[in-house]
């Protein structure tokens, strides 16, 4: 693995982590096509850091509103951090309980496929839905929205189900507008991206900060460069990519749009389902 892999992993995993297209199943697949495997699990989530600073700094604004509701002050914002927090919970327990099977699923890509093929059909729904119904705004999130968007994104999260895709559609079949399914998306996006990282990250980052030789599990290809310099390269270049990824989305909507990506991750993953099975 290369310093051109690196930036390249780096731009798939930006450009996908927000747009409702799997992150995970982009990255899988261009891990196959430019180094001939999958990367370890720690490496693509430390590349979620990257992405994690992209949604702090273009959500500064509404995280400040948040950190001084939990402090006393906002109570709207105060209201939408515990909604937050509160969706946390499922995405936790369902995250830890189901890690063990979404990493044997990193060498068996036609689950990836599936799994586009899912996001599509909830893209197609809830774009349907969004067209109809009026909806209601981010500042109306109630405790049962909260834990349902917490319950898929911890359910899918890993297999090829898009995150963002698939709280988003949620969210509107929760009865949200768009937009604000979208936003509570984005925002949920910094809690469950930090832990993930942390957790995940911690065992890469650990041995290249202590110089030590990675474990098997963690070792990168032969003759790749220095993991340190990858992982950095890599976690930067996502941050960058996964800012304009933001931007994109957020217009794109406002109305409801969604059709497009929808399309594209049924083209997607009937190729990554075909790939995978006959290999």
């Amino acid at each position: 693995m290369n310093l051109w892999h690196a930036i390249l992993l780096g731009l798939v995993q930006g450009l996908t982590e927000f747009l409702p297209v799997s992150s995970t199943a982009h990255l899988t697949v261009a891990e196959n096509l430019l180094v001939g495997r999958s990367m370890p699990l720690a490496f693509d989530v430390l590349l979620h850091a990257g992405t994690l600073a992209a949604l702090c700094v273009y959500f500064r604004r509404e995280l400040f509103r948040i950190l001084s509701g939990l402090l006393g002050g906002d109570p709207e914002g105060r209201r939408l951090g515990l909604w937050l927090l509160a969706a946390m919970v499922p995405t936790g327990v369902l995250a830890l309980a189901t890690k063990p099977l979404k990493e044997a699923q990193k060498g068996h890509l036609w689950v990836y496929g599936l799994f586009l093929l899912a996001t599509a059909l909830l893209l197609w729904i809830a774009n349907r839905l969004a067209k109809r119904n009026e909806g209601r705004e981010v500042g109306e999130v109630r405790m049962r929205d909260a834990l349902a968007i917490g319950t898929i994104q911890g359910l899918g999260g890993g297999f090829g189900l898009s995150r963002s895709g698939s709280t988003i559609a949620m969210g509107v079949f929760s009865g949200l507008k768009l937009p604000a399914a979208a936003r509570f998306s984005f925002l949920l996006g910094i809690p469950t991206i930090g832990a993930a990282a942390l957790m995940e990250g911690r065992h890469l980052v650990g041995p290249l900060l202590r110089g030590q030789p990675l474990p098997p599990e963690m070792a990168f290809p032969a003759g790749s460069a220095h993991p340190g310099l990858l992982c950095g390269v890599g976690v930067v270049v996502a941050g960058l990519a996964g800012y304009g990824a933001i931007g994109l989305l957020d217009r794109f909507t406002r109305t409801p749009r969604l059709q497009g990506f929808a399309l594209y991750c049924a083209l997607a993953g009937v190729a990554v389902l075909g790939w995978g099975l006959l290999r």
